[in-house]
């Protein structure tokens, strides 16, 4: 699993689609990821938005995320913490359940990347 990390508009879907090139993929959420046709890799964007808008535990939603991702998975996510504390207790929630779901990934993944404003920043795996 390949997980992409970086800030809202940091080039990071751009980056990802130049970077797969012809390989014959399907980019969607969590939600739409059984629209994937066999043999194309799955790139699991909007994990945050799953997250905020979905019913499930904590715990189960680490156990669909793990479900859901295999060797040629590829997740791009947002980093929506940076240090800043939202003064609202939901968005405060939701800062912290992608915290812990995003150190499962990074845990599971072989290869994590850093996108910062369409720059790759390998931190963890083959560079």
């Amino acid at each position: 699993m390949h997980v992409f990390i970086g800030g809202a508009y940091n080039g990071k879907t751009d980056y990802v689609r130049r970077w797969i090139g012809d390989t014959a993929a399907c980019f969607c959420t969590m939600d739409t990821a059984a629209t994937a046709n066999p043999g194309e890799t799955l790139i699991i964007t909007d994990l945050h938005e799953w997250l905020m808008t979905t019913d499930i535990t904590e715990i189960e939603a680490g156990n669909a995320v793990r479900e859901m991702s295999g060797p040629n998975t590829v997740f791009i996510l947002t980093e929506i913490g940076r240090g800043i504390v939202p003064l609202d207790a939901q968005q405060r929630e939701l800062r912290d359940r992608c915290g812990r779901l995003y150190q499962q990934l990074f845990a599971e993944a072989t290869t994590v990347t850093r996108i910062w404003y369409g720059i790759p920043q390998t931190i963890k795996g083959v560079k």
